[in-house]
């Protein structure tokens, strides 16, 4: 990564472990709609405040939320079509595969491509891959 992402001070690790603890502490087995959207909302931000920096920019943060509301569309069809899918491999590597792809696309929207690295925790140079065993 070429560093060149400078959004203020980043949470550490622990820092930000801690907070997404204390986000979900207290929360009711089943929260609405509502307060489930709020608390995801803010995992985000958390997790914006941990990889890109805390003076982020609002109006990019909010673009980094559309995106990802988006996204759990997407994972959402997904997770039914893979019920077919999971009787075949295969296909259900290809759709899961193809997911990630979507994911990149999405934030790649928002992020320039230094950002879009450290946000996703990319290997500089690599393109984002799944754990599936690859053949050598």
């Amino acid at each position: 990564m070429s560093g060149a992402v400078d959004h203020g001070p980043i949470l550490s690790d622990d820092e930000y472990q801690r907070r997404v603890v204390e986000l979900y502490s207290g929360l009711p087995p089943m929260p609405s709609k509502e307060a489930d959207l709020e608390i995801r909302r803010r995992e985000l931000d958390l997790l914006i405040d941990h990889r890109l920096g805390c003076r982020f920019p609002r109006d990019r943060r909010d673009a980094l939320w559309q995106a990802q509301c988006h996204i759990e569309k997407k994972r959402v069809r997904l997770a039914f079509s893979s019920l077919t899918r999971a009787l075949v491999p295969r296909r259900f590597r290809h759709g899961v595969e193809g997911l990630a792809g979507f994911v990149v696309n999405e934030y790649a929207k928002v992020l320039d491509p230094d950002e879009l690295t450290r946000f996703l925790d990319l290997e500089d140079g690599k393109p984002p891959g799944l754990p599936f065993d690859r053949p050598a």
